[in-house]
């Protein structure tokens, strides 16, 4: 997944809650500004654990995985696009 896509997933996500940006910037304990940069696809640089902390409160986590490697069985049947 690009930094654009995850950008736009998180969006979507927060506007099902449905939370605010400001709301949602409060509740991940960040700056409005960085969760605007965030969903922004971050343009600009913005810290992982800043990241994180938006990821965790969504209910979603990050998967690291060799480049390049076939899908697991499981990730084939989650249906997710990796």
């Amino acid at each position: 997944m690009k930094l654009k896509e995850l950008g736009v997933l998180i969006a979507k996500e927060r506007k099902l809650k449905p939370w605010t940006q400001k709301e949602m910037a409060q509740y991940a304990g960040i700056n409005v500004n960085t969760l605007k940069k965030i969903e922004a696809g971050f343009e600009e640089e913005v810290g992982m654990l800043k990241t994180v902390e938006v990821l965790e409160l969504l209910g979603f986590e990050i998967l690291v995985r060799p480049k390049g490697r076939p899908l697991t069985l499981e990730e084939l049947n989650s249906g997710q696009s990796y």
